[in-house]
């Protein structure tokens, strides 16, 4: 079993391996690969899939049909209409500002998308109960998160990719009632203060807190040099050529 159907599996043992819950997935490239919710679709969940990389736009719309497809990126609010994504060669890695994440993420085009926020996405599917919010945005969540109403939603499970290069969107979360409590992979896990969590032993929550705070700084002071060792932030394969 991969990473992610494992992952899969403790999203849905948290919910007590309910077959009626409803998610929300922004950034939600391959229909199957990667997918923090392929497996809840799967098990008769449905839900809202935001995507805005054209290739992967109609393979989510024929692979995931319990689920409606946005072709948008989520924006903060006051954003413009449109905005350019930079393509990565790992298009998992695709992002709206260059080299937010990895020094070394090379780009080979731009694609003009759609931007609206996480609310307004809710308001045209008609603002759906939700139980459970994956956001992976290759270090632009804040933008996300700002534009989400988390006082009206309030959704019992958040997963929010986090390369932990700072602790803005931890800090974010706490000031809006919500408590972090797993780390798998790359993904925080956040539940609202007061929430019962019973998915994690000591020995992982000792992890965990070494990994946000101890480790934090470290990681800062290795991606600043990243930074300055590749010269150019944001460069490209068609720049290079």
């Amino acid at each position: 079993m991969t990473a992610t159907c494992r992952e899969g599996e403790l999203i849905w043992k948290f919910f007590e391996r309910r077959t009626d819950g409803f998610f929300v997935e922004v950034g939600a490239n391959d229909p199957q690969n990667s997918s923090q919710t392929w497996f809840l679709e799967s098990n008769g969940w449905r839900g809202i899939l935001i995507e805005p990389l054209s290739r992967f736009y109609e393979s989510l719309r024929a692979a995931r049909p319990r689920s409606r497809v946005f072709q948008v990126a989520c924006a903060s609010p006051g954003h413009p209409p449109t905005a350019q994504l930079l393509v990565g060669e790992n298009s998992e890695h695709s992002s709206l500002r260059p080299n937010a994440v990895d020094a070394d993420t090379r780009y080979v085009e731009n694609e003009t998308v759609r931007l609206m926020t996480l609310d307004e996405v809710l308001v045209e599917a008609g603002n759906p109960r939700l139980d459970f919010v994956s956001i992976d945005v290759e270090g632009l969540q804040l933008e996300v998160l700002r534009g989400f109403d988390l006082n009206r939603h309030k959704p019992p499970l958040l997963f929010v990719e986090d390369h932990l290069l700072n602790w803005s969107t931890h800090f974010y979360l706490c000031r809006r009632g919500y408590r972090l409590v797993k780390r798998t992979q790359l993904n925080n896990w956040y539940v609202p203060v007061g929430t019962p969590f019973h998915l994690s032993t000591a020995a992982e929550r000792l992890r965990l807190w070494r990994k946000v705070w101890p480790g934090t700084p470290a990681r800062m002071f290795k991606a600043w040099l990243r930074h300055r060792r590749s010269g150019a932030v944001g460069r490209s394969v068609e720049r290079e050529r």
